[in-house]
């Protein structure tokens, strides 16, 4: 499962390269993203993509796709069938983490793509109301199996949409989730790094540019 992601980019960044028409609300570059906490994620309303700030775990957080959700498994569920054919979004992540074990050492590994640039998760939302007023508004990413490179630290790792893949996943007109399952895909091992990180990265409070940074005496050299 990916339990832990970053998105390192700058507003204009992720505006540009997503063609944000709307931030709602503040941003912030995030360096250690744990579940039920907050993190930026693209939404489409009315033909307008809005960069707003989701919770990441669906409610109940302990059932089954609250976190991590198999694509073509959650199509078939008919409870999910409103919000896979009307609730689309996309979380951009930098890079996403897991862990080497060694003893009772577990060491954490920062997973991004060659060139550090931000990549697209497919994902779902749901909307809450709150007793007291206003809604919690959550969200669900899209794994696949894990690659050669990933599997030895986890047995899934976050989808990607391309950049068409992107616009026909949140067309609010495809209103047929199997009609943009296609869009989904694994990232190849040969389009990925990976390289040790520092150990803070275990603190889900620990939210500083410095879980990204390589640990280059841990390994002779990052390894691709």
């Amino acid at each position: 499962m990916c339990q832990r992601f970053s998105l390192a980019a700058d507003l204009s960044e992720l505006t540009e390269r997503y063609r944000i028409d709307q931030v709602v609300g503040p941003y912030r570059p995030r360096y250690n993203v744990a579940p039920t906490q907050n993190a930026a994620v693209i939404v489409e309303e009315r033909r307008e993509r809005k960069l707003e700030s989701l919770r990441w775990g669906l409610m109940p957080y302990w059932s089954r796709d609250a976190v991590n959700a198999d694509g073509p498994g959650i199509g078939d569920r008919p409870i999910f069938k409103r919000m896979t054919n009307k609730q689309r979004c996309v979380i951009p992540v930098s890079g996403f983490y897991g862990w080497e074990t060694k003893g009772k050492a577990r060491q954490p590994i920062h997973f991004v793509l060659k060139g550090r640039g931000t990549f697209a998760v497919p994902g779902f939302y749901e909307v809450w109301p709150r007793v007291e007023g206003g809604d919690i508004r959550a969200y669900t990413m899209l794994t696949t199996l894990s690659n050669e490179m990933v599997g030895p630290y986890s047995d899934r790792m976050p989808a990607i949409l391309d950049d068409e893949g992107i616009d026909e996943w949140l067309n609010e007109t495809n209103t047929e989730y199997r009609g943009v399952l296609g869009s989904i895909r694994g990232i190849a091992a040969d389009e990925m790094m990976m390289y040790p990180v520092g150990a803070y990265v275990n603190e889900r409070e620990r939210e500083t540019p410095e879980c990204v940074e390589p640990i280059r005496n841990f390994y002779s050299a990052i390894r691709e």
